[in-house]
């Protein structure tokens, strides 16, 4: 990112609270899908959690990084599992969590400077529109059995 995008950008609180709302969700997706994937018999539907949470990772870097760029601070933030809720419960909070994944890319796609940046949230924002259709199938197949 170039100094004038950084000022362009990283002037706007607007920004950093977007991004930080994507960083802090993208790292509950982070911490839920190995103790999903772990609770899964189905080796597929297994594989699939598991992705989830590796392209997780992967988004969590590109947001506190961008955050670091910008001049801001990454704010972290841990969710607690849930307990005693059923997995399909747990995977449709899941799905409402990706979809906001997805508005939050696409509103940091938007308010980025064309270039890498802008890019990057853009192509996050596509792979969270594979990561619904993934959690989706997983529901409609119901492959969560334990």
């Amino acid at each position: 990112m170039d100094t004038k995008d950084k000022k362009i950008w990283g002037n706007s609180p607007k920004a950093l609270n977007l991004l930080n709302q994507a960083l802090q969700l993208e790292y509950s997706l982070i911490f839920y899908y190995p103790r999903l994937a772990s609770a899964i018999e189905d080796k597929e539907a297994r594989n699939l959690v598991l992705k989830l949470g590796s392209d997780s990772i992967k988004h969590a870097d590109v947001v506190a990084s961008a955050i670091q760029e910008l001049g801001g601070t990454p704010l972290w933030s841990f969710e607690p599992f849930p307990e005693g809720i059923d997995l399909i419960k747990i995977f449709q909070v899941q799905l409402e969590k990706e979809k906001l994944a997805l508005q939050l890319h696409l509103k940091n796609a938007g308010l980025a400077p064309a270039g890498s940046l802008r890019n990057r949230f853009e192509n996050m924002a596509k792979e969270e529109e594979s990561h619904i259709q993934i959690v989706k199938n997983i529901l409609s197949n119901q492959r969560v059995a334990l």
